[in-house]
């Protein structure tokens, strides 16, 4: 595996830019930052409650960010500072690449969308400065969908300029994440339906590697990684966790249920890991705060009345299920985003219960 850390020749320039925004860091965090809702959320007692975790001093404890929004709740700098409070190790920094519909013949970049190198750039290098380690994750965001439609069933009507499009933008943003040190990158996201072209993917691999010194992944769907071919060529067997965790008629389980729930995909994920000797990496995985939210992890169009109790659950069944596992290189959480707080009832932990079990988990102060 190559090793993450920037080129020789660079680590001097590295070291100003990121004492320069350290420095502007602490000035913006200390005057501006937003405060997480409700203020800095205090520890509620039924944290004494959880295990302690394993030692898992290599593990990536991971937050997503995504790099195509800002809400009133905050902006991408704001999210970084709170993400390192979590005590995660590193950040998962998500850009899209827009494609008109799933027969388009290229990806390209999107204004509002698609992040400027600058804005890029930026974020890399306040994640540095906050002590966190960056895994660069793009994916691809439909902008005309039909029923049933994602990106995980891209049909395109020319294969050849699709993948010449992706590779260019991929190198593109490789030479950026190299230079700027970034630790981990992927490859791609949830591309099934074009995971069986193994010669094209192996192509866009081998260009990655040219420009990026770090270590690579792809991240496939949760239901579709045993099928994935190329998992030789890259460092991380990387799978987003949407796994349905309970029956989408019946009683939902409680922790312990849906703990027991974990056991068939763990047992599947130790077996892919030891197959192609490489660990894994669960790149998303996150749960709305809604009832459903066990049944349906994976439908981000989900809605309900809001159920705080549900997504902390949750969290803490994955955490536990998940603690210790020798084949699991690292868990990052979808996402960190939006205003959060108890009336929320989207994916993101922030201001909520489930916040409280990523801290516990990651080691951050209460």
């Amino acid at each position: 595996m190559a090793t993450g850390g920037p080129r020789p020749g660079r680590t001097m320039m590295r070291t100003l830019v990121v004492l320069g925004v350290l420095v502007l860091t602490g000035i913006v965090v200390a005057l501006a930052r937003p405060a997480s809702p409700g203020g800095d959320p205090v520890e509620p007692a039924w944290v004494d409650t959880l295990p302690e975790p394993a030692a898992t001093s290599d593990m990536q404890e991971g937050i997503a960010v995504g790099l195509f929004f800002e809400e009133e709740g905050g902006t991408w700098e704001s999210y970084l500072w709170e993400a390192a409070r979590t005590g995660a190790t590193h950040v998962s920094i998500v850009a899209r690449l827009a494609m008109h519909d799933v027969r388009a013949t290229e990806v390209r970049s999107s204004p509002g969308m698609t992040p400027s190198d600058d804005e890029l750039r930026d974020a890399i290098r306040h994640a540095h400065a906050l002590g966190l380690e960056v895994l660069f994750f793009p994916i691809v965001w439909l902008e005309h969908r039909e029923t049933g439609e994602w990106r995980g069933r891209i049909v395109t009507n020319d294969l050849d300029a699709w993948f010449d499009s992706y590779r260019d933008h991929l190198v593109h943003w490789a030479q950026i994440a190299d230079e700027e040190g970034v630790a981990l990158f992927s490859v791609g996201s949830e591309l099934g339906s074009l995971e069986r072209h193994t010669d094209r993917w192996l192509a866009v691999i081998d260009a990655v590697r040219a420009e990026f010194d770090g270590e690579l992944m792809y991240s496939a769907n949760w239901d579709h990684y045993h099928r994935t071919t190329f998992w030789d060529a890259v460092d991380y067997i990387g799978v987003t966790g949407y796994y349905e965790l309970a029956p989408r008629d019946g009683d939902i389980p409680g922790v312990d249920g849906l703990v027991e729930a974990w056991a068939p995909v763990e047992a599947s994920l130790a077996a892919v890991a030891e197959r192609h000797d490489r660990p894994v990496v669960i790149t998303e995985i996150g749960y709305v705060s809604q009832t459903d939210a066990a049944r349906y992890p994976w439908n981000y169009t989900l809605t309900g009345d809001v159920d705080l109790r549900a997504q902390r659950d949750l969290y803490e069944a994955m955490f536990r299920a998940l603690d210790g596992e020798p084949w699991l290189g690292g868990v990052y959480v979808w996402n960190w985003f939006g205003d959060g707080g108890v009336d929320d009832d989207g994916y993101t932990p922030r201001g909520k219960p489930a916040e409280h079990v990523v801290r516990h988990w990651f080691g951050g102060p209460p």
